[in-house]
């Protein structure tokens, strides 16, 4: 989807999708090289964002890597999004993130609900939601958002 579309815009359009419950993935594209579009991206649910300038390779790149469940916003670079959510610390959460962890938290940057992550990941709703707790615990965040941007910051996805 592109990002500056009339009428309905591709921020829009990723809220209204998850609003109704539709977790497919989606790539944002734009010829607008604006440090705040990929945050907003992110914000609205999209798994990825990249420039319509990209190679035809990387477009396939990245839905290949996006339909894996990742979050991609590269070729952009994600230093702006760490200096605007800079955090006090800095370092890495003294718990690690096993692998389980680290897929539900990518479909959190997705904008996926528990229920449709527990549908994704083939867990019970409450499982997802115990998953999710221990997420935002090993984060010091209570907060989906704010835990998707210091996984970003802290480049844990």
């Amino acid at each position: 989807s592109d990002i500056r579309m009339p009428g309905l815009d591709g921020f829009g359009l990723v809220r209204a999708l998850r609003a109704r419950g539709d977790a497919t993935p989606v790539v944002l594209l734009t010829t607008f090289d604006d440090e705040d579009l990929p945050l907003r991206a992110a914000e609205a649910g999209a798994q990825g964002f990249l420039l319509k300038d990209a190679s035809p390779e990387d477009l396939v790149e990245a839905i290949e890597r996006v339909a894996r469940g990742e979050t991609l916003l590269a070729p952009v670079p994600t230093d702006p999004v760490r200096a605007r959510y800079a955090y006090r610390d800095q370092a890495e959460p003294t718990d690690t993130f096993n692998e389980r962890e680290v897929a539900i938290l990518r479909l959190i940057a997705g904008g996926y609900s528990n229920k449709e992550i527990a549908r994704a990941v083939f867990l019970s709703e409450g499982t997802v939601k115990n998953y999710v707790s221990d997420i935002l615990d090993k984060l010091g965040t209570r907060d989906r958002t704010r835990a998707v941007l210091k996984a970003i910051t802290l480049r844990i996805i």
